[in-house]
Order: C-alpha cells, then structure tokens, then sequence
C-alpha cells in the first residue's frame, strides 16, 4: 500500500515552504486530494513527478546501498 503525506510532509520531501505545497495543489500542479479538513498526498504520485523519466526504480525493487 502506498504511504499517504500531509502537505508538512510533502514539504519537507520537496523542501518547499508548506504553503507552497496548498498553492501547488490548489492550482494542479502535483497531485493531492482533499479529506475533511485537510489534504493528503500519495508519496509513489509525488516522487514520479519529481523525478527525471527513466530515473524510477522498477515496482517491487529497492535500492539497497553495499558498505
């Protein structure tokens, strides 16, 4: 299941100032949808929209970094 953001938490993942976050999604520019008095964001939605095409790691995939 896909982890559900506040507009704090998609903030601090796109480390933009939080009334960004309402601005952008009030004019469509990410993803989000309203739940009672608040919005909540698909993460999965958020980070493909920020990433580069091509740049996504295949689903059912982690990137694990060897030491």
């Amino acid at each position: 299941m896909d982890e559900i953001l506040t507009a704090g938490e998609v903030a601090e993942l796109l480390q933009i100032h939080p009334r960004t976050v309402y601005k952008l999604v009030k004019d469509g520019s990410i993803p989000g949808r309203k739940f009672g008095g608040g919005w909540r964001f698909s993460r999965s939605e958020i980070v493909a929209m920020v990433s580069p095409p091509g740049n996504t790691p295949p689903p059912g995939k982690m990137h694990t970094e060897e030491r």
